[in-house]
């Protein structure tokens, strides 16, 4: 795929900004249903994670899963989160249909 048309298809539909929002309601729903593991991974409470915690964009790819019958095309967007003092803690990954429905998450 040429760079620049994936560059504009990343940018024209917001890719990372609707990945972002999505990572907001995960860490919201992770701190209110597992607060103590939620503290233990990211040494915070959440409004500290949300207001000082960095949130870098990483990468969007394309892929396939042979797992599915038929195989299943996705978009897989992550972003990567550190601390105030800038050190790694976790990735948040969304996975998306071609249509940029939201299909899965994971958080590791």
């Amino acid at each position: 795929m040429d760079p620049q048309i994936f560059s504009s298809f990343i940018k024209d539909n917001h890719l990372f900004d609707k990945t972002k929002e999505n990572l907001m309601l995960c860490l919201n729903h992770f701190y209110k249903t597992e607060q103590e593991r939620f503290h233990e991974m990211f040494q915070a409470d959440l409004d500290q994670v949300i207001n000082t915690y960095v949130f870098e964009n990483e990468g969007v790819s394309f892929s396939k899963s042979f797992s599915y019958d038929p195989p299943l095309d996705y978009i897989s967007v992550w972003i990567r989160i550190y601390d105030s003092e800038k050190d790694y803690l976790a990735e948040y990954t969304a996975f998306y249909d071609l249509e940029l429905n939201q299909i899965d998450d994971r958080l590791k």
